[in-house]
């Protein structure tokens, strides 16, 4: 893998999403000094909360970005999260929250199994501390880097993502419909693993065996510490009421929380799934999708992009083709479908409008190979706008 995109991997990994992988990784959260039983309680009222809070947004029809944070803060916490209460300063003002955080690092090797490769693999880490406001669990603090030397900032412009330096990402959300976008500061996120086990995601949750079968999980401490600068997010978020700019500092706290450890042996990109935290703001080039597999017999992908805001979007294609599917066994991680393999397209540039609260739809069938646990992606093969969702389905 190269420099360039080593580091927009790593750049993408703060700043797109994939909120999947977020909660399922949380399904292993720390203990505290508390009581067992208070800790998860409060946990429990609070996963409650934040679900009630998504279903929300869905029914009134709310930012998508600001309803998936809701759920994924409450997947983190429902899936044996536990909780922490925490001191944050917004505009010097010492603010009560609680909290939870999370350490993921992802090796990923090109080696081949089985031969002797004299390149390391290459290692990809996100650290999140997620915090929200207890008495209004819609005001939000979210930390997350890859390294103490990140500075704290937006990347405003994200189509040159590989030229940028590495950045820690401050997001803010008020709760009162204001969300905010780091952009100085600084942070350090100190992580202490222990040696005990991360418990066992709850019954019938199997994604984290599935997604991520070459992986450990281990309770750990997080020491984090930060002051940064907010400012009105740029980016695509409906209805955004953010005025002004603040200040939100932390001191050196412990926060409960997991480390997770992931190996990815060599594959395509469809074997991978992009570890995000449970809020992520989107860049304003990026269109929300989501994507359904149908089972019957034949799974049928059907892959839906949004334009969320009330100006038309003009979407760019290098060729004939618009979008893609691929599939992988979830059980070993190998690709097994993609739908542009034995495909030809028209190599001229294309475009398409795609209207104020339009949606693009996309329509294909595959025939599995056999019974199991499968997870499919699609995407846009556009220049000018990123899209792609998942899906993960069992074909009895």
């Amino acid at each position: 893998m190269t420099d360039r995109n080593h580091s927009l991997a790593r750049v993408a990994s703060l700043a797109r999403v994939a909120l999947a992988s977020a909660a399922l990784l949380a399904a292993c959260e720390g203990t505290g000094t508390d009581p067992l039983e208070s800790q998860s309680a409060e946990a429990a009222r609070a996963a409650e909360t934040f679900t009630e809070l998504a279903d929300s947004v869905a029914r009134n029809g709310g930012d998508a970005d600001v309803g998936n944070a809701y759920s994924g803060i409450a997947g983190l916490l429902r899936m044996g999260g536990r909780v922490t209460p925490i001191t944050i300063a917004i505009d010097g003002v010492a603010t009560s929250f609680m909290a939870a955080a999370m350490t993921v690092e992802t090796s990923v090797s090109d080696c081949p199994p089985g031969a002797q490769c004299i390149k390391p693999p290459d290692l990809f880490v996100l650290r999140s501390l997620i915090a929200w406001e207890k008495e209004n669990p819609r005001r939000i603090v979210q930390l997350s880097s890859a390294d103490d030397d990140d500075p704290i900032g937006a990347i405003l412009d994200p189509s040159p993502l590989a030229l940028y330096r590495r950045m820690a990402s401050l997001v803010y959300m008020d709760g009162a419909g204001g969300t905010y976008l780091g952009t100085s500061g600084t942070q350090t996120i100190a992580v202490t693993r222990s040696t005990t086990p991360c418990p066992e995601p709850a019954a019938g949750d199997t994604l984290w065996r599935i997604l991520r079968p070459n992986g450990t999980c281990v309770l750990a401490e997080h020491a984090v510490a930060f002051s940064g600068k907010v400012e009105p997010s740029p980016f695509l978020v409906t209805g955004n009421s953010a005025t002004g700019t603040h200040t939100i500092a932390m001191g050196t706290q412990a926060v409960h929380g997991t480390h997770a450890a992931i190996t990815i042996t060599r594959c395509d990109e469809s074997c991978t799934v992009p570890v995000a935290p449970p809020v992520v703001v989107r860049p304003s080039n990026e269109l929300p999708a989501t994507l359904s597999a149908r089972v019957n017999g034949d799974v049928t992908l059907t892959f839906t992009v949004k334009n969320p805001t009330a100006d038309p979007a003009k979407v760019v294609y290098p060729s004939g083709q618009k979008y893609d599917f691929a599939v992988i066994d979830s059980t070993t991680g190998k690709s097994v479908f993609t739908w542009s393999a034995n495909k030809a397209f028209v190599q001229a540039l294309q475009e398409e409008t795609v209207p104020g609260g339009g949606t693009l739809t996309f329509v294909e069938k595959w025939t599995p190979p056999k019974a199991g646990r499968y997870l499919a992606r699609g995407w846009l093969t556009s220049t000018s706008h990123r899209s792609q969702a998942y899906a993960s389905f069992v074909v009895p």
